[in-house]
């Protein structure tokens, strides 16, 4: 199986503009040249397994949604979810929580109340 670089370099330009990183700022925080971020986000370069590693674990990727598209559904909006949650305050956290569990709530009823499981 060979290695789809486009898939790759768009899930890594979504995941960077989600934590708005520019290019460069991206490539610093992982010890990489710029033309080496836009080649990778291009798709016209693969990254080393360090690099890779490097902007999984910054980008907080989820490496399934990478390579294994069709096994990812759902996990990938948990990581979204879970990528936009990493810059919230405690605070916001709280807030987020209780309003998470109030929209489960009314939704539960709702379905409830239509006769649904």
């Amino acid at each position: 199986m060979e290695l789809d670089r486009k898939r790759l370099g768009g899930a890594i330009k979504n995941a960077r503009l989600e934590n708005n990183l520019t290019q460069e700022e991206l490539a610093e925080l992982a010890d990489i040249a710029t033309v080496h971020m836009k080649q990778l986000e291009a798709g016209s370069r693969n990254p080393s397994i360090e690099v890779l590693y490097k902007l999984v674990r910054l980008l907080n990727l989820s490496v399934d949604a990478v390579f294994f598209p069709e096994r990812a559904d759902g996990r990938e909006l948990q990581h979204k979810i879970e990528r936009r949650l990493n810059h919230c305050s405690p605070h916001e956290l709280n807030m987020i929580y209780s309003t998470i569990n109030e929209l489960h709530r009314i939704l539960s009823s709702t379905k409830a109340n239509r006769g649904q499981p």
